[in-house]
């Protein structure tokens, strides 16, 4: 059977297969090439490719041949010159190609062994062994059952977070294909070139130099003005020069010297004072009590004589003046 024309509509199953693959294999595409771009290039390919050949074969073979078509593109073959896998995908960036491809087709395509290996027109035990190196090691070299694990859970995670910009371009990429026209997905500049625009010349140079001459033309200044000589001050504008140009300093003051009087005798001296202890009442003012008593001699005399007792007037006697 002749393939269908570009001009015929394109059938319903063939689009519905169509729209079920796009999401796979465009995650499929750029995880095996580690670009984006790049694996939309080989997905519109692989596309067109399944579209002339999808009439003459059977459905049932129609997933195999999808998938062979699309690992054996050129784009997918090799690492592109943009290839990088980060974070949780990072451990793709180990495997071959050809391993990294025969890993992706279960994890992402979906594919079951036997499906893989005819995609990759191998046999089963190449199979194996080809998903054995790609398979995540640990730090002894030994494959990792929880790295195996986490790299599906992450490609399975890109499946389910592609943007709707994403999927409207997969869409634009399967109509064209089913309408029979080719067109070239674009492909982003690199980053350096699209993000980024030439950077603009630096002009702090032009200011340092400014800077310079203006501290040239300073020292300049400073080197004529100590060979001319600063003007004298203003108290000394009229004093004579000497021969050699110098300024004369003017003559010294006049100082007057006068002679103090002598000194008058001191009234007393101290080795002709009293010595404290040959006072009178050195003994009396060496004792704080004794000095207190006889601070108040005067009173406790007069109270001793009686003169604080109360007066207590008589009683007279009822019998005796009877």
């Amino acid at each position: 059977m002749a393939p269908t024309p570009a001009s015929d509509p394109p059938p319903a199953a063939l689009a519905a297969f169509l729209r079920g693959c796009e999401r796979r294999g465009a995650v499929f595409a750029a995880l095996q090439c580690g670009d984006p771009d790049r694996g939309d290039v080989a997905l519109a390919a692989a596309l067109r490719a399944f579209r002339a050949k999808a009439a003459a074969l059977p459905m049932a073979d129609w997933p195999v041949r999808f998938w062979s078509l699309l690992a054996a593109t050129p784009q997918l073959r090799a690492d592109g010159a943009h290839a990088h896998w980060s974070g949780s995908l990072a451990a793709l960036a180990a495997p071959a190609p050809a391993d990294r491809a025969a890993l992706l087709l279960r994890l992402a395509g979906g594919l079951q062994e036997a499906e893989a290996a005819e995609a990759l027109g191998i046999d089963g035990p190449a199979y194996r062994d080809a998903l054995a190196r790609a398979c995540p090691r640990d730090a002894a070299g030994q494959p990792d059952a929880a790295g195996w694990r986490a790299l599906a859970e992450a490609i399975q995670q890109h499946l389910r977070d592609l943007s709707p910009d994403r999927l409207a371009t997969l869409a634009r990429l399967r109509e064209d294909a089913l309408a029979g026209t080719r067109t070239v997905p674009p492909v982003a500049k690199p980053a350096a070139l699209a993000v980024t625009a030439p950077p603009r010349r630096r002009r702090w140079h032009w200011s340092l130099l400014a800077v310079l001459l203006l501290l040239a033309a300073a020292a300049a200044g400073w080197w004529w003005w100590d060979r001319q000589g600063a003007p004298p001050p203003s108290g000394t504008a009229g004093a004579p020069a000497g021969g050699d140009g110098a300024l004369a300093l003017p003559p010294d003051p006049v100082i007057a010297v006068a002679e103090l009087p002598a000194a008058d005798a001191p009234a007393v001296r101290s080795d002709a004072a009293m010595a404290p202890h040959e006072h009178a009442a050195f003994a009396l003012l060496a004792d704080a009590d004794e000095e207190t008593l006889a601070r108040e001699a005067d009173f406790l005399a007069w109270y001793v004589a009686g003169a604080g007792t109360p007066q207590t007037p008589a009683v007279e006697d009822d019998d005796a003046a009877r």
